[in-house]
Formats: structure tokens, sequence, C-alpha cells
């Protein structure tokens, strides 16, 4: 499978994006300025930063966001969770990683404080959660289940925990969004770790392939 499109995203005027597949592991809309790619080592932690100039050193980070255009604003998993943001006039662009934990340490809040601190309002952004691996494969240990259980308890569990000791981190990031005040998000219902066609799985996975896996990546940019 090539690239795959939010079609909530795809409704925003001067953007492209995509979420990579194993086949295709930049998505096609970013491949030609690639090279203006800020500089990644994502450390699984909440650190955010803005993308001023191409090829900008953005390490230590997992969340990016940008004004510029033709900067692709990208992060890469192998099981975490890619969550892609826009302003609905096309304006702005922000990428997101979020392992368990980064979800745990309230990445998506970090990025909309950064966000606020420049007036922006979640009522002008949209959102979409990308492949991931899913409450059907994502089996954690009965201490991290309990953590989010008491991390997140003002959220109804079922949404993130729908059955014992599985845990739903794209719906726990969609709930994460809504909560800050983005009420349009989309959540794309593909498992890294178990989708697959007849030519076999779509997505690298960590969980399922953990010597060789790869990354794929997931950006947006301002075409415009």
């Amino acid at each position: 499978m090539k690239t795959i499109q939010s079609q909530l995203l795809l409704q925003v005027p001067g953007i492209r994006h995509g979420f990579g597949t194993l086949e295709e592991p930049i998505p096609a809309g970013l491949q030609g300025a690639w090279g203006a790619k800020a500089s990644l080592r994502q450390v699984h932690g909440a650190g955010i930063i803005e993308l001023n100039y191409p090829g900008q050193n953005a390490e230590s980070a997992d969340g990016f966001f940008t004004r510029q255009v033709e900067i692709p604003t990208a992060i890469m998993t192998a099981d975490c969770v890619p969550v892609l943001l826009a302003r609905k006039d096309g304006k702005a662009v922000a990428a997101v990683h979020a392992g368990w934990r980064g979800t745990r340490a309230r990445i998506l809040r970090n990025l909309w404080d950064k966000l606020a601190a420049q007036h922006e309002s979640p009522a002008d952004w949209i959102a979409a959660v990308g492949p991931a691996i899913g409450s059907c494969c994502y089996n954690v240990s009965k201490e991290l289940a309990e953590d989010f259980s008491r991390e997140f308890k003002f959220y109804d569990h079922q949404f993130f925990l729908p059955r014992p000791l599985y845990l739903d981190l794209p719906q726990l990031n969609a709930l994460e969004l809504k909560s800050i005040g983005i009420s349009q998000v989309e959540v794309l219902p593909l498992c890294t770790y178990c989708s697959q066609d007849s030519g076999g799985p779509l997505f690298n996975s960590y969980r399922r392939n953990p010597t060789e896996a790869g990354r794929q990546y997931s950006g947006l940019m301002r075409a415009q």
C-alpha cells in the first residue's frame, strides 16, 4: 500500500500530507521537498520545536510545528501514534509522535501550550490520528494499564482500555485532542501490527519485528 491520507486533512487548502507505509515510507506528497526536512532524533518524550528554516536541527523532540512553506513537518513511527494537525486555512501545520511515554507526558497538551502562546484557537484547527498499533494488538503490562487508568481517570476507561491489558493509544490521543478543544478529529482505523493485504504487512512494526523493523514517516507541509 502506498501513502495513506486523511479525508479531513484533504479539505485543508494549500497543504500536502500523508502517512507512510512499508511500501512507501516517505509520503508521496512530501518527497519533492524532503531535503528541507528537519534533522530528527525522537526521544519518546514530550518536547516541542517550532520549525523556522529548511534542514533545522530538531533533535531531542517529538512534536513539531511551522508556519513556513515548503518545510516537511514529519515524524517517524513503527507502532507509536502519528498525529497530524493543521489550521483550517492551511496557514500552520504540526506533527506529533505519541508513543505511550509521550502520550502519558501529555505531548499534545505541550504542543497546544506552544500554539496557544502564539494566540492560536483550537476551533481553528483539525487533526488526524494515523496508523498505529491498535487495541487489537497492543497488549501491555498490568502495571502500565493501571498507570494509564490513574493518569487519565477523567476519561471513560472503555475508550482507551476497551479490554483488560489492551491499550488503545490512538483513541486516547483523539480524546486528548478533543479535550484541548479540537472538535474535528479523524482516527484512521489501521493497526501497524496486524494490517495486511495479499502482499503481506502494510506497515513497519517494531512489536511484530523488533530486530529488523524499519520506520515510516507521517507528515504534512504548507505548499503555498
